[in-house]
Order: structure tokens, then sequence, then C-alpha cells
């Protein structure tokens, strides 16, 4: 039964901090199967073994990247092997090799999961922990558009499980498949952490820019109930202050010890002192000083905010309980919470107040699959959507003739039953025609698009975003990927009035926009942008950059896409 984000796909790098510089790929089932280009000819081998530096390497033309697939296993030369079948991309660059790996969103929850909470002994707090997971992922794919990929491996993102999920796991994955949490239509911000020490901070705690509603500080007596996580570390001022510099952070000179200066709702350390030198005081967040100094002696040295300070000569000793930031689910407060009886859903409630769970797509009927010469049809009730199809072919024809190349792999066109499963599945809101992924284009219900007269030209819209992700090389940023798409699927109005926005603007909106005025005006902006190029530097070269890159004297500051596109 397809559910939310049944079918979303997630690109995760792997070996994040520690790149290997050597690697080894075997074969657990067949061969190892590898292209040096998406669209070359594949070779098939039993193992095959690449180093970071090209005169070193030991396959011949190899050349500078590798796409994977089969069933197989990563094994660098230090860090953890990995068994997978999905498929990865290996990047040789600058001696390493960058490895980043396709898989489903399923996949991913469940591997995240293993990582994250695999030790939990409780069903219903697994579950509820399954559920942030996915709600994170969605909120937050692309996190690392700039570079390539959706997420990371490690803490920044969520932390990646290298053995593969266990049975409890893999129960509470499949037992919640596609529920994710909502609020105002759009998935949460569904942060986590270890232990709040009996009281959970409100987001702004933390980051500032955060005041989701949802997000607030209170009490939490299912984490004092299992036991407060006490802790103590002393630290030297010296190290305190090579931390504190690594950072770019400046402090006084000779200072001495540390004091408390303000503290936040939840009573964490909001703003801290340094003082008792001869170069005056400085204060800093909390929150900026504890992330300083995990980073440069170690992610458990100050494990939360709350802490109390003493020195004690050269030294400063930190006694604080609880661990992690303290904002969303408690991962020991769920387990309390899970022993006592609550279920899944009432936890997510206590940690997340106001938003809702959004519950699998009910289908009347399995997806089921319709094709014509060149493109593939998913849906519910393919009888009456089938009728897409030669307007899908013929508009694919014409998109091919006017940027002049081909969909190798041809269209996928998914075509949702109801608006709500469209709405829950991609995460959109209602304005949203449709959305492209690679070659699959998922799309509201035909009738929907029927009633506003819209089939031919989002089709138009979506197929030209096929051909132009089938051709550009990450990264290559957002607004550059939209703005030659409303270049050749609006040729009537590219003489629009420009808006005025930088490239940097112009990324922000389509990344995480925020109303559709808003990002009508990033279109138009895009748009223009494009346009200006084309006129500039001709048709030819600018859809060349595509492959080879932007100029950078080109570039006006933006950042780069995540190759998710999403079109209203």
């Amino acid at each position: 039964m397809p559910g939310v984000a049944q079918g979303q796909d997630v690109k995760v790098r792997l070996y994040t901090n520690r790149p290997p510089d050597a690697l080894s790929v075997r074969a657990l089932e067949g061969n190892v199967r590898w292209r040096p280009c998406p669209t070359c000819a594949e070779n098939a081998v039993l193992e095959l073994k690449i180093e970071g530096r090209a005169e070193d390497m030991a396959v011949a033309n190899g050349g500078d990247n590798f796409y994977l697939s089969g069933h197989y296993e990563l094994r660098p030369a230090s860090g953890p092997p990995f068994a997978t079948t999905d498929a990865a991309w290996i990047e040789r660059r600058s001696g390493r090799l960058l490895i980043t790996m396709t898989m489903p969103l399923e996949e991913y929850v469940a591997d995240v999961l293993m990582a994250e909470s695999g030790g939990f002994e409780n069903e219903e707090s697994q579950k509820a922990m399954a559920v942030v997971t996915r709600t994170y992922a969605l909120r937050f794919i692309g996190q690392h558009a700039k570079d390539g990929f959706d997420f990371c491996d490690t803490t920044h993102c969520q932390v990646f499980g290298w053995k593969g999920a266990n049975a409890a796991v893999r129960s509470a994955v499949n037992a919640t498949r596609g529920e994710i949490l909502r609020y105002e239509g759009r998935p949460a911000e569904t942060y986590y952490h270890q232990n709040c020490g009996g009281t959970t901070a409100a987001a702004q705690e933390a980051w500032p820019g955060i005041t989701e509603p949802y997000l607030t500080s209170h009490a939490d007596s299912y984490c004092a109930a299992h036991g407060a996580m006490l802790w103590e570390t002393t630290l030297r001022v010296d190290e305190i202050e090579r931390a504190l510099r690594a950072a770019g952070l400046k402090t006084p000179a000779g200072w001495r010890r540390i004091e408390i200066s303000a503290r936040s709702e939840s009573g964490r350390a909001l703003r801290l002192k340094l003082a008792g030198g001869s170069g005056g005081n400085a204060l800093l967040s909390g929150s900026t000083f504890r992330f300083a100094v995990n980073r440069e002696l170690g992610w458990d040295k100050i494990r939360s905010g709350l802490f109390e300070v003493r020195s004690a000569g050269t030294d400063v000793v930190f006694s604080g309980r609880g661990s992690g930031h303290g904002v969303g689910l408690c991962q020991a407060g769920a387990e309390e919470m899970a022993r006592e009886g609550k279920s899944y859903q009432e936890i997510l409630s206590f940690y997340y107040p106001g938003t809702q769970l959004a519950a699998p797509e009910a289908s009347s009927g399995s997806w089921q699959k319709r094709s014509s010469e060149r493109v593939e049809l998913l849906s519910t009730q393919p009888e009456s959507d089938a009728a897409i199809l030669p307007i899908a072919e013929r508009v694919l024809k014409e998109n091919e003739e006017a940027i002049g190349w081909k969909a190798n792999a041809g269209v996928q066109l998914r075509v949702y039953a109801t608006l709500d499963a469209y709405r829950n599945t991609t995460g959109q809101p209602g304005w949203v025609a449709a959305t492209t992924r690679g070659r699959t284009i998922r799309l509201q219900p035909l009738k929907e698009l029927e009633k506003r007269g819209i089939v031919e030209p989002t089709l138009r819209h979506e197929i030209f975003h096929v051909l132009v992700e089938a051709k550009a090389k990450a990264p290559i940023p957002l607004w550059f990927r939209e703005g030659i798409v409303l270049f050749f699927s609006n040729a009537n109005g590219r003489n629009s009035a420009a808006v005025e926005m930088t490239d940097e603007q112009i990324e922000a909106v389509l990344r995480s926009p925020k109303s559709r005025d808003e990002v009508q005006k990033a279109y138009a902006a895009a748009q223009s942008r494009v346009t200006g190029l084309m006129q500039q530097y001709g048709n030819g070269a600018v859809l060349g950059w595509l492959s080879s890159g932007i100029p950078g004297d080109v570039l006006r500051g933006s950042a780069s896409s995540s190759g998710v596109t999403t079109h209203r």
C-alpha cells in the first residue's frame, strides 16, 4: 500500500568525515556492475579496487567517476564495511573517494533508526522514532545540496547505521510505513536528542531563528523517571582557549574563569562570560560555546546546556545533566513513556504538541503500470489515467527537439488518486501541481489538472525538468536548473518584467518556499536571469554549463540544488 513519501529516494554521503583513499568493491551475489558515466557501457566484475590517486588506479580508463549497481560490499582501507543493493556514485577527488549512495527513503529510515535508537527495548518508542526519523528526512532533504547529496552520515544530519537494521527496527519501520508528522501542511521539524535532563528546550534556545510553536520548553517527568543522566567534565583553560580560537571566536587576553550570565527558559546556559583576565570580559552564546568546545575536544565533553560551572586553578569544571540540545523528542523520556504503556501516537503528541500524524494513503488499489513507447504510467486507476500517455509522448518529443537532447531512459509518471494522497506523499501544498525527481514525475489527480486546464503545461514543465536533470552534473544551482526549464517551457513569456533578486535569494526561496507569491517571484527572477544568460552567451553555451559547471565569473553567489524540483 503506497504511503507518505512511498518511492522517495535520498542521497547519502558515506564516510563523510573520513573519505577513504582506497576502496574494494566485492560482489556478494552475481557481479558488481560499474560504469564511468551514467550512460556509458556497463562492466561486470567480481571485485573492483579503486584508489584515490589517479596514478595508482587499478581499473584501466576508470576516470574519476564510478557508478555502481548490484549486490555488493564496500570495504574501505579504513572504516566499517557496508553491504548494499543500492546504487552508488564514487567520485575520486584530491586523493580521496567520495561515496554517495542512492536509497529508498524507508531503507534510509531503517538504517538511521538502527544507529540512533537500535538499543530501544520498547516497540512504541521505536515506532515513534521511526516517524520522527522519516519526518526529519523529508523536512530537511537536500541539507547538503551544494555538495550534490541530501544527507551526511554524521550527527550533523542523522547518524547512519552500518550493520543493517535488526528485526525490531524493521518492524517499527514497517508498522509506521509512510507516516510523518505535519504542521500546517508541511513536514514538521522533528529534532530529537538523547536525554533532556527533565526539561525539554524550546527550539530558539539552540537555534535563535527557529520558532516553531510545537518545539517548546516543558517539564518531562518521563525523562526524570528514567533517571538523571549526570555528568562532569574538567577542562584546562588553555584547551578551551584553543577550541574557541579554532572556531574563529575572539577571547579576552588572559581570561581565567567562566561564569553563566544568563539562562534560558528551560534553565540551560544561554550566555557565558569569559572573565578574570587583563583583556576585559567577553560574552558568548552558550550553544556556540558548547559546539566549539565539543567539536575540537570531543562531543562528550559538555554533554548538554544544563550545567553549572566553577573554576579550579587553571581548570574549569562543568557539572551537568542530560545529553544533547534538548529540543523535540527526548529518547530517554520516549522509552519511559513506552515502558509505561503509552502508544507511539501519545509519545509524538507529548513531544511535538499541535502536530498531526499523517497516516499512509488509504489506497483503493495497488499501483498498476501502463506504458506507451517511451512513457511509463503508474496509477491506482490506470484505465482513466492512461489518457495522459499520448499527451506525454507528444510533449516529450517536442521538448527534446526544443532543448536538443533525449531522455535516454524515458519518463515515468506517477499519478495520485486523491489530493490528500498527493499532498501526504510529496509534502507539498495543493497549489503545487507536480514534483519531479530524476525521471519520475509525481502528479496531482488527472481530473484536478484537467479541471484547472493545466495538464499539458504541467507536463511540458516537468518533462523539461527530466531533460535538464539528465544532463546536470551536481553541483548545479537550483535557480539555474529552474531558470532553464522556465526559459523553454514559457517561451512566450521570456520578455516579461524582471523581478530583482540575487542568485542567493532565488536559491533560498526555491529550496525553502514559504508562500505561493514568494515562489512566483523567484520563478520570474530565475527565468529572467537565465534569459539574460542565453542572450549574452548563447543557448548552446548556457546549456553546456549543466554538464561542465557555471563559470565562476557568471555566478553571483548562489547555493546549489539538491536535484529535487518543486513546481507551482
